[in-house]
């Protein structure tokens, strides 16, 4: 995106490829501007400028050097603001600006724990924990920079989240009248089997592509969320259910299987909204994109896989966070052995949970409870 340059200010660039800036008002001399755009040592220049030939254009207003504002104008343009996920900076950058917004005029060294702590305070446990991670990233930034010397987000506390369990996970149930709704052959179906049965984000979904399955196994893939911070790659076999899905299409792009109507790669935010109608219209307003992904490990959990066959489909790096998966289909076992022990049969431990569940069944004489069915 081309950078918006202040009113009366021209580019040129110069016999060796640098970038010259000058102010000119109609009628007026050319005068050169140092530094970058909107950097506090260009805006002083251009301040002087503009009042060497008039009044400062509407809109404008000096960037004194120290400030917050400064230093924010200089974090927006660095490549540490740049080589975050796309996400985070969707995320972080109304925050950021909402910040200069109340208070660039501010000295940065000034700023103290306490500011922070009272800048979060009215806010909402979610939104208390995404301000405090923009502005924690900020001040890495500009204790990096020299711009402060300690970081004030260091010890602040954020109210506590409730304990939600995140998004909700698809049931069979979801997924079997989301399927009866979209046949195969269109867009919604691809969308649900792209993140059910290879187990990725949606911002991946989006972008996956015939370029990344080699013989039959999506290939050394490395999941967006993980670009920026040398995340592992995966390499998952190409479920029968998602290479029905695909053969089905009659269009597909050639670097995404799934683009818009104009033949486009979807962005992440444009996919989920559609996702989210398509949920809709299908009587699943409870479902979510994220649901999938994690439908797809609790199938894998329930299984049996262990946490780092789990960690080699999704891509995580920390056990903690696939253990959940694990812990809870063991859950389910045990509660399966639980019952066999109590009416005396022995069963097999090592068989996956339907299997479990259908040798209980068999060997009990119990049969399923179908809701809608006379007792």
């Amino acid at each position: 995106m081309k950078l918006k340059m202040p009113p009366y200010v021209d580019r040129f660039v110069d016999r060796g490829g640098a970038p010259r800036y000058y102010f000119r008002k109609r009628g007026g001399p050319r005068i050169p501007l140092p530094g970058l755009p909107w950097s506090a040592e260009f805006m002083a220049a251009y301040k002087a400028a503009a009042e060497g030939q008039g009044a400062v254009p509407k809109g404008t207003h000096a960037i004194v050097r120290g400030s917050v504002e400064a230093a924010i104008i200089g974090y927006l343009g660095s490549n540490d603001w740049k080589q975050q996920a796309q996400t985070s900076r969707e995320l972080r950058k109304p925050i950021i600006e909402r910040f200069r917004l109340d208070y660039g005029v501010h000295k940065l060294r000034a700023l103290r724990r306490s500011h922070v702590q009272q800048i979060i305070a009215d806010k909402t446990p979610s939104a208390q924990s995404n301000w405090l991670k923009a502005l924690r990233h900020f001040a890495g930034w500009a204790m990096r920079e020299n711009l402060i010397a300690t970081d004030p987000c260091a010890g602040v506390q954020t109210a506590r989240k409730p304990q939600t369990g995140g998004f909700m996970t698809w049931t069979e149930a979801h997924v079997a009248s989301y399927r009866d709704m979209y046949p195969l052959g269109g867009k919604p179906r691809l969308a649900l089997e792209l993140m059910l049965n290879l187990g990725v984000r949606i911002s991946d979904a989006r972008q996956i592509g015939p370029q990344h399955i080699q013989n039959g196994v999506l290939t050394d893939y490395r999941p967006q969320k993980g670009r920026t911070t040398n995340g592992h790659t995966i390499n998952v076999p190409v479920h029968g259910d998602l290479a029905k899905a695909i053969a089905a299409m009659k269009v597909t792009g050639a670097t995404s299987f799934l683009v818009t109507s104009e033949g486009n790669v979807y962005t992440a935010k444009y996919l989920g909204q559609h996702m989210r109608e398509w949920c809709n219209d299908a009587k699943l307003p409870e479902c979510t994109s994220h649901g999938l992904r994690k439908l797809c490990l609790v199938r894998l959990a329930e299984a049996g896989c262990s946490p780092h066959e789990l960690m080699s489909i999704s891509g995580h790096k920390n056990l903690k966070e696939v253990e959940t998966y694990t812990a809870a289909a063991s859950r389910k076992k045990l509660a399966v052995i639980a019952m066999a022990k109590r009416a005396g049969i022995a069963l097999d431990v090592s068989l996956p949970l339907d299997k479990l569940r259908e040798a209980y069944t068999a060997a009990t004489g119990a049969a399923p409870v179908i809701a809608g069915t006379a007792a």
